[in-house]
């Protein structure tokens, strides 16, 4: 099974690109593009739970909307590295604090347009990149590969036996 699960990794990684410098030949590295997509709003994300500031967000005196420590711990790397890319995209005017919109007079720390902008350029390009990847599958193969793809990500998340049954 491991020896199974290396094999796809390889040759997974090197068909999509990940190993390249960066992302789908943009500026971005694929962690930037990832803390990128962190910080864009999405149905049913947890935002930061006020008064429980991370590391990061002590560093920068602001509350972010996710928090930045919890950015950290969902992608497991050190909380100084996304530091480091979280001042980059503020120099690239990719991001910018705001006030909160309670009382507590917290800062929030958002896309600006050019930050959107640059999250939408990187998956337009994503989606190309894959839509040719998958190109040459008929209807039948295409359903057959979203199945073992759902089915996979089930089988892999943790979840108990039955939730992963219920789910299926």
């Amino acid at each position: 099974m491991v020896s199974d699960l290396r094999c796809f990794n390889r040759f997974y990684t090197g068909l999509i690109g990940l190993l390249d410098e960066t992302l789908t030949h943009s500026a971005y590295t694929l962690i930037e593009a990832r803390v990128l997509f962190e910080l864009a709003p999405r149905p049913g994300h947890i935002a930061s739970t006020p008064g429980k500031a991370g590391f990061l967000a002590r560093v920068f005196q602001i509350d972010f909307e996710p928090a930045a420590s919890n950015i950290a711990g969902e992608l497991q790397l050190d909380p100084a590295y996304i530091t480091r890319i979280l001042r980059k995209f503020s120099a690239a005017g990719l991001i910018e604090a705001r006030a909160g919109r309670d009382a507590s007079h917290r800062r929030v720390l958002s896309l600006t347009m050019r930050g959107h902008a640059a999250l939408a350029a990187l998956q337009d390009a994503a989606d190309r990149d894959l839509t040719r990847l998958t190109a040459g599958l008929d209807d039948e193969e295409a359903a057959e590969l979203s199945d073992i793809l759902v089915r996979a990500r089930h089988l892999l998340s943790g979840a108990p036996a039955s939730e992963r049954r219920e789910r299926a």
